[in-house]
């Protein structure tokens, strides 16, 4: 008798630690984040495929895509044969080609300066946007929904984030960064199972987005650049101490001496992407 209600009390138990595990499943950002750390190959690509590069996409342990451009059955295959696939938003900076985007923006979206003119980047015919401007922030969220969420994508890829540390004066930047944070807020609060990456923007990291960023791009990590350079080694060793207490991923993309680049990334277990084209993701190399 004392056996069998010790086999019942064990049965109810094992049941009991079901239902919760049912209602409290692992997290996907976990799981994501164990991928992340696994990532060995991976590729940045901005224009369309073909039916060699979405090959060669099934082979990779990431890629980074313009969902507006990459053709849809390239993703579903990539991410059958377990590619992680992220799709481009341009957060800081509005991008004319992006016709049905550009076209929905006000006058208050733009980031002006002291003198009310607006930045403009002719190297990309693009402008510097203001994202403490709500009417911004919605139309972002609605690309990422259309782009991102509808197609599929395990991922968004925020650029440009960066722009903010970079080309705003330093009275200016806590008001972005805060509003960088709300908006990086809003998109898991609509979509808890989406990764964030951005682009750059270390300081945007470690002040404000670290807990909810999975991984961060770091552009032109090329020795002749970071090998040597205070500020570059002080910031990887920084990096290292954000990824150790949030699990945030360093994808380092190097433009000049492959070798000694990616020993570098790979001694501070950053992933590694060498692009002789510089920050021109055009050409699946």
């Amino acid at each position: 008798m004392k056996k069998l209600l010790l086999l019942l009390l064990a049965t109810l138990i094992a049941g009991s630690m079901w239902i919760l595990l049912a209602k409290n499943p692992v997290s996907s950002s976990t799981s994501i984040q164990a991928k992340l750390a696994d990532v060995k190959d991976y590729k940045y690509y901005l224009d369309k495929g073909n039916d060699a590069i979405g090959k060669s996409m099934t082979k990779l342990d990431l890629v980074i895509v313009e969902p507006i451009e990459m053709q849809q059955k390239y993703i579903v295959n990539a991410q059958k044969s377990g590619t992680l696939v992220y799709g481009y938003i341009n957060a800081m900076e509005a991008d004319k080609w992006n016709t049905a985007l550009y076209h929905q923006l006000k006058q208050e979206d733009f980031y002006r300066d002291k003198q009310g003119e607006r930045m403009y980047f002719a190297e990309w015919d693009s402008f510097l946007m203001n994202l403490t401007s709500t009417h911004y922030q919605d139309i972002l969220l609605a690309e990422i929904e259309k782009q991102i969420v509808q197609k599929g994508l395990d991922g968004v890829f925020l650029d440009t984030v960066g722009n903010i540390n970079s080309y705003l004066p330093k009275d200016e930047q806590k008001r972005q960064n805060e509003a960088m944070l709300s908006f990086i807020q809003q998109i898991k609060k609509r979509h808890p199972d989406l990764s964030v990456a951005q682009n750059w923007g270390f300081q945007t990291l470690a002040d404000y987005t670290a807990p909810y960023v999975d991984f961060i791009m770091w552009e032109d990590f090329s020795y002749p650049v970071v090998g040597k350079d205070e500020w570059s080694l002080d910031m990887m060793q920084k990096l290292v101490h954000i990824r150790n207490k949030f699990g945030t991923q360093v994808m380092a993309i190097g433009f000049e001496e492959e070798l000694k680049s990616r020993a570098l990334a790979e001694k501070y277990h950053f992933k590694f992407f060498y692009s002789p084209a510089g920050s021109y993701y055009n050409s699946w190399q």
